[in-house]
């Protein structure tokens, strides 16, 4: 049997055409998310470190959406599978358990910390994505079990391109245009359908294409751990559930991302390579940034590294190419696997 502790997940994913997270809009424009980073400069004729480091401005994905993603994907794995899930989170509410009226009559009664986080374990969602409990002059924070970075473009292999996009009238109703010698009539209407926002508009949307840089963590141990009482409140079964439920969820995220405008952007997921890593020990899961050049020999060096450190079989690392290979590797990572726990008892 794996005893898995921690999973770890590093990918570089070609996505063509979408638009899954945005800045915001200026006047009739979207913009896309973007964000500066800095890279190493490596020399092929001078083997070893950076001979330097350059700066970028790349398309990104924030970590936000990426959860949000993965909430989601999780939520209908958990529902599939009969796992319980409080109402709020079956309707996917931003604020979770904080959703449900008879929880927030719960907190006001300023119940014990150990018990307000078992009533959140109780929950799938509230326990695997975490939630901050506020209100009611009570604060209770459940960690997330899992953790997303940035996904961030390649220095020179993502591109912005914006494209005018028309809302068309059925019919051929436009807008009352009115001009400052229109009687007040006229610009009473005009004024009015603006307000109501009806007949044709035309704004400009991005598309980004490129390849984008994907991390992810996830604390097995984590699952269904009571940090206040420290026990588990749920048995071993419903653990092993969740766990592959979060694993199948970030699959999930990288080969049917579902973010922003995704109902006429949806993307190409073209390819996805990388490495998923699991640790049987204190050690964490191993995790190189896939913007860094060989990060997936550099994964599986750093794997060989830990062993010598914490001992045979600490960790393991396994490579993987297409969507094919990623399925795979979530299927090796739960194969006669089990949660890990933080203490016994």
């Amino acid at each position: 049997m794996t005893i898995i502790k921690s999973v770890s997940i590093a990918a570089r994913v070609v996505l063509e055409m979408h638009a899954l997270n945005n800045e915001g809009n200026e006047s009739n424009r979207l913009m896309t998310r973007q964000v500066g980073i800095v890279t190493p400069v490596y020399d092929e004729a001078q083997p070893g470190g950076p001979v330097g480091y350059e700066k970028a401005v790349v398309n990104a994905i924030s970590g936000d959406m990426n959860k949000h993603m993965f909430a989601d994907a999780f939520r209908h794995i958990a529902l599939e599978a009969g796992m319980p899930l409080c109402d709020a989170c079956k309707a996917l509410d931003p604020a979770r358990m904080m959703g449900n009226p008879d929880f927030r009559e719960y907190i006001a009664k300023k119940p014990p910390v150990n018990e307000v986080i078992d009533r959140l374990i109780g929950c799938a969602v509230d326990d695997v994505c975490g939630i901050m409990v506020t209100g009611e002059g009570t604060s209770v924070k459940r960690k997330s079990a899992i953790e997303f970075g940035w996904t961030v473009g390649l220095p020179n292999a993502n591109e912005v391109q914006e494209f005018i996009h028309a809302r068309h009238a059925i019919t051929r109703l436009t807008r009352t245009k009115a001009t400052r010698d229109s009687d007040k009539g006229v610009k009473d209407q005009a004024q009015n359908e603006k307000q109501q926002n009806i007949g044709q508009m035309i704004f400009n949307r991005p598309a980004s294409s490129g390849v984008y840089a994907f991390v992810a963590h996830l604390d097995a141990c984590a699952i269904g751990f009571n940090d206040a009482s420290q026990n588990y409140p749920i048995d071993k079964v419903q653990r092993l559930g969740r766990l592959r439920a979060a694993l199948l969820a970030l699959g999930q995220v990288l080969l049917q991302p579902k973010g922003a405008l995704t109902s006429t952007q949806m993307p190409h997921v073209v390819d996805v390579q990388g490495f998923v890593s699991l640790s049987q020990s204190a050690a964490a899961a191993p995790l190189i940034s896939p913007l860094t050049d060989n990060f997936i020999e550099r994964g599986l060096g750093v794997g060989e590294m830990l062993n010598r450190l914490h001992g045979q079989h600490a960790v393991q690392v396994q490579s993987f190419a297409g969507a094919q290979g990623l399925l795979e590797s979530i299927d090796w990572s739960l194969a006669d696997a089990a949660p890990g726990v933080y203490r016994e008892g």
